[in-house]
């Protein structure tokens, strides 16, 4: 018995192992690798509400029949932010039954529940594990190697994110090495979400009364803290199914059963109070938050393509950072105070970076909860993020009569045309055609201020179809010679 749940857990070490790999070269080599994330749960979850997906729906229906079937097994297989808390608490086997954790996980979740109901995604956006996982690859570990000169690409984020994103880390370093897997259990959106399915599971971990001795062997071992060694019960809706017990276990008193909810795995009064008073506080911080001023964006702050609009926007992305870490035109990076407080760590667009390429459309593909519209090529190419403003005070061809036109060369919708002005010319924007891509800006040989800037729109939409022979013919790449 004990050999086969030795075979079991190195089975379940190989995958997980293959999972993180895969995260990490998400975040770091291989953006394409990104797409995996929308098999998240809770990625997948929240798409569901944007527009429905093949993706989301099969994630959210698969994960919840097999923890309907067989309990939280995919907070151990599947959960990249589980797999990290188990590299975390490697030697950690001093474990105790964690029996109040009931009354810290419902109140959160009510909490975090409403205040994404209000549009204030900050707290999801910090605690759910497919969010805070990439920012603390893309963030912390890729910045760090970045620093160290190992190759990765920086994705050029304020000091503050990245601090951030350490203090995420440490502080679920902290939290494993004190009670294993306590995060999932307690902090967790996902967890607990997955946790009130799998009360109902048709199988679970069972002790056998008569077998067992309580020698604690398996209390010890549970990283989930979720063993009564003393009254010989196991709290299946906080265990992931690590299968640890069952290893450890000399008398083979622990098994896999079938058998129904018992009453003292539901939640009691005192829970059910504690929670409600919880979410209606959650609630009203959230319309507080949401009319605040805090809440409000800066002016011109310019959203990725297919976010659609401001209130749509914060109110769905979750700021994990694939989209960032898939930009082929590094320009989207991680807000500070561009959105205010509700969209904290949210990609916006900085020009002086780089340019959202024309052909380029990586964001919307990699984007796991729905925050950006699906918008094909084609659609992305006449979709406005912003326009362009020219101020011809600071134009060395204005100011200085010197020959430029990068701005126009570089645009690939024709939106940017040279017309006559003394001994030189100078640009002008057609707004019916511009898209806002960037591209003017940041070719524009003006330091600091630029000569021509894009502002962002309060609402994106689809502008007129450019002229053949006014866009520029780009390569595959989309990428100039000079």
């Amino acid at each position: 018995m004990k050999k086969r749940w030795n075979l079991f857990a190195l089975i379940r070490i190989l995958l997980a192992a293959m999972v993180f790999l895969a995260a990490w070269g998400a975040a770091w080599f291989y953006p394409d690798l990104a797409k995996l994330f929308v098999t998240q749960y809770g990625s997948g979850f929240l798409a569901l509400f944007a527009h429905i997906s093949v993706g989301a729906v099969i994630a959210v229906v698969s994960v919840t029949l097999v923890t309907l079937l067989i309990g939280r097994i995919y907070c151990s297989v599947l959960c990249p932010l589980g797999i990290l808390q188990d590299v975390m608490s490697i030697r950690l086997r001093k474990q105790c039954y964690n029996q109040w954790t009931k009354i810290v996980k419902y109140p959160v979740f009510a909490c975090i529940v409403m205040l994404t109901l209000c549009g204030f995604v900050l707290p999801l956006t910090l605690l759910m594990p497919s969010s805070n996982f990439v920012q603390i690859v893309n963030y912390g570990f890729r910045e760090a190697a970045h620093l160290c000169g190992l190759g990765a690409e920086s994705s050029n984020p304020a000091l503050l994110t990245v601090c951030v994103s350490w203090l995420l880390f440490f502080g679920l370093l902290i939290l494993a090495r004190w009670k294993g897997r306590i995060y999932c259990n307690t902090l967790c959106p996902v967890g607990t979400l997955l946790g009130l399915f799998a009360r109902f599971a048709l199988f679970k971990v069972r002790i056998d009364p008569e077998k067992c001795v309580s020698c604690g062997a398996c209390e010890r071992g549970c990283k989930a803290g979720c063993i009564d060694a003393k009254n010989k019960k196991v709290n299946n809706e906080d265990c992931v199914m690590c299968m640890n017990c069952l290893s450890v276990c000399k008398f083979n008193a622990i098994g896999i059963t079938a058998q129904k909810p018992a009453k003292n795995e539901l939640p009691g009064r005192r829970e059910f109070l504690v929670t409600g008073t919880t979410a209606a506080g959650g609630l009203a911080a959230g319309i507080l938050l949401r009319k605040s001023s805090m809440a409000l964006p800066e002016k011109g702050t310019i959203m990725p393509p297919g976010a659609g609009s401001y209130d749509r926007f914060t109110s769905r992305c979750v700021g994990c950072g694939l989209c960032i870490s898939a930009c082929k035109g590094n320009v989207l990076t991680p807000s500070i105070t561009q959105y205010g407080l509700r969209g904290f760590m949210l990609p916006h667009l900085d020009f002086k970076k780089g340019e959202c390429k024309f052909r380029c459309k990586n964001c919307i593909e990699v984007c796991p909860c729905g925050a950006l519209q699906p918008l094909t090529r084609e659609e992305k190419q006449q979709w406005r993020i912003g326009i362009a403003q020219y101020d011809p005070k600071l134009c060395v061809a204005y100011v200085a009569g010197e020959d430029c036109g990068a701005c126009a060369e570089h645009c690939p919708v024709g939106a940017l045309t040279m017309e006559p002005y003394k001994d030189t010319t100078i640009p002008k924007v057609n707004p019916a055609l511009c898209i806002g891509c960037g591209a003017c800006e940041h070719i524009c040989p003006i330091q600091p201020q630029k000569a021509i800037k894009v502002s962002g729109v309060d609402r994106q939409y689809f502008v007129e179809k450019p002229k053949v022979e006014n866009a520029i013919k780009l390569d595959a790449e989309d990428d100039f010679p000079f």
